[in-house]
């Protein structure tokens, strides 16, 4: 299977179960509330890992090798829930965790009970930038 396959074959699996992908590849949900940034990512990122964009919110790590090993969504709370309103029981969930930390770490549980609000906000992104259909 070529790379960029690979690839665009990875963030469906991750757009359409993404419950099932964070607990296959072992990635830990963190929120900052300093930064507003929900992040999902393995747990030490390679050193070759940079940051790509997928639009002006939403970024993956991606490696010279283009694995993925991780999400990244910048202004989580301030703008991406605003616009994804869907999600306001994920920031429930990340506030009912919020203790004197600057960084919550959302437990598997949790990334259960918030998984299917994310997933329809990445499915809409990833269907309007890679201009797929999602109609059944």
């Amino acid at each position: 299977m070529t790379t960029a396959i690979k690839e665009k074959r990875e963030l469906l699996d991750l757009a359409s179960d993404l419950s099932s992908f964070v607990k296959k590849h072992g990635w830990v949900f963190r929120y900052d509330i300093e930064s507003d940034a929900l992040s999902a990512t393995i747990p030490n990122l390679s050193n070759d890992a940079r940051i790509q964009y997928f639009d002006n919110e939403m970024a993956f790590y991606v490696t010279k090798d283009n694995k993925l090993e991780g999400l990244f969504i910048e202004y989580f709370k301030s703008n991406f829930v605003e616009h994804h309103r869907e999600l306001r029981p994920v920031m429930r969930a990340i506030e009912e965790n919020t203790g004197e930390s600057a960084l919550v770490r959302l437990n598997q549980e949790k990334v259960d009970k918030i998984a299917p609000n994310l997933e329809e906000a990445i499915k809409s992104l990833l269907a309007d930038r890679l201009d797929l259909s999602l109609q059944r």
